[in-house]
């Protein structure tokens, strides 16, 4: 799988994947905030500008978790170039056709100095795998929480496929957005925190002693899923707050706090030295788009529109028209001891649907809502425990679900393609 997404990638593909990178190598190569002349991977969209200074207007837990393949990609660069300008040949598509058309042009028209996207042809590779690798560690998640549940293999493969193939997660997995990170990040908090504790598809009557390792990597996780995506954070905590009982938190708060405290500490810092304060967001400095300077306004739009869109059918965006198999998921978490992981994730839902551009901007599409997939697909796994095994009617259930599943592999791909050009 990691090899096929990392195949499928085609590189930068808008300003958010774009201000990622950029973040990324000004962390990694020059130790610094700033973007310098590498703000032109943003397209001078995606940015924050403080004190005459670029910066990215991204979270940094992208960013960071990137950081070893973005290390890797810069060694890689060299080399690269050279055989492509040995050969005229690019030996990796470092940016789709769009974006690199839009750089170009971009940089032209303003007359500043940028890298050359065929110098990033290592980084492009190295990202590829990077963002196939994360996505994979988020399906094996799935997976372990739904052996650990007692579904059957027909049941794991199903809800990995879809995940992977049927819905929006597979093309995410292939660029360096924050949505399937923040997902991965959201799955393991939640499997950790089982793990530490016992917990699984039957509460134990007595509370046995919790294992402190899993609950250090639940709090790792859940602290770098607010640090890719700030909002997520709610998401994770409501989740995590539901799916374990109270009598229970005292024991685990400890070390879920302790795990959570390395990358919630690096994230405060850098936005100390970006922004000038620890609470002081890439947002509140945005260059471009004044309602995101503020969380009213930036939050500030009809929940119902907002849920249509992100939920429904509207704008074509929503869940019902690019990955309907994912609603099965929904239902399968509603109807399964599961259901409280959908209460714990409500109001991360209703407010993600206040949000000003619901279908995520240009894009059209309803990736705001990919953290959430993964717990999505442990309900498909539980849908086709409880429907699509044994013969008969059974048969023609599991045969109606894996055909809906391919139909949104299709209209989820054949979109987002579409968009990135």
């Amino acid at each position: 799988m990691v090899l096929a997404l990392a195949w499928a990638s085609p590189g930068l593909v808008s300003s958010n994947d774009g201000s990622h990178l950029a973040l990324a190598r000004a962390l990694v190569l020059r130790g610094e905030t700033t973007l310098g002349d590498e703000v032109a991977l943003t397209l001078w969209v995606d940015r924050s500008r403080r004190d005459g200074h670029d910066h990215s207007d991204r979270p940094p837990g992208t960013a960071l978790l990137a950081a070893p393949a973005v290390r890797l990609g810069a060694w890689l660069d060299p080399a690269l170039l050279q055989t492509s300008l040995d050969t005229k040949e690019i030996v990796v598509q470092p940016a789709a056709p769009r974006y690199a058309e839009t750089y170009v042009a971009r940089v032209q028209r303003l007359g500043r100095r940028a890298p050359p996207l065929l110098a990033l042809q290592g980084t492009a590779l190295a990202l590829a795998l990077h963002c196939a690798s994360v996505a994979a560690l988020g399906l094996l998640g799935v997976l372990v929480l739904l052996r650990r549940r007692g579904a059957s293999p027909a049941a794991q493969a199903f809800a990995g496929l879809a995940l992977g193939i049927g819905c929006l997660w597979g093309p995410y997995s292939t660029v360096l957005f924050s949505h399937v990170t923040a997902g991965t990040c959201v799955v393991w908090a939640v499997l950790g925190l089982e793990l530490g504790l016992g917990l699984g598809p039957s509460e134990p009557h007595a509370d046995p002693v919790p294992r402190r390792l899993p609950l250090v990597l639940a709090g790792l996780a859940a602290g770098w899923a607010a640090s890719a995506d700030y909002l997520v954070g709610l998401l994770v905590f409501g989740v995590g707050l539901s799916a374990v009982p109270v009598r229970r938190w005292l024991a685990a708060l400890p070390w879920v706090l302790l795990g959570a405290l390395p990358i919630v500490g690096a994230t405060l810092a850098y936005h100390d030295a970006a922004f000038g304060s620890p609470w002081s967001l890439g947002y509140d400095h945005h260059a471009n788009f004044e309602f995101a300077r503020e969380r009213a306004s930036t939050f500030g739009g009809n929940p119902l529109h907002g849920l249509w869109v992100q939920w429904g059918a509207g704008a074509g965006a929503g869940v019902l028209v690019l990955s309907p198999v994912m609603l099965v998921g929904a239902v399968g978490l509603a109807v399964s001891r599961e259901r409280r992981w959908l209460l714990g994730a409500l109001p991360w839902i209703l407010l993600l649907a206040a949000h000003r551009t619901p279908a995520g901007g240009a894009a059209e599409d309803h990736r705001y809502l990919l953290p959430l997939m993964p717990l999505l697909a442990v309900g498909l796994g539980r849908a086709w425990s409880r429907w699509a095994e044994g013969t008969g009617r059974a048969r023609l259930v599991a045969a109606g679900l894996v055909l809906l599943a391919a139909s949104s592999g299709a209209f989820a791909w054949s979109h987002v393609l579409a968009v990135w050009g």
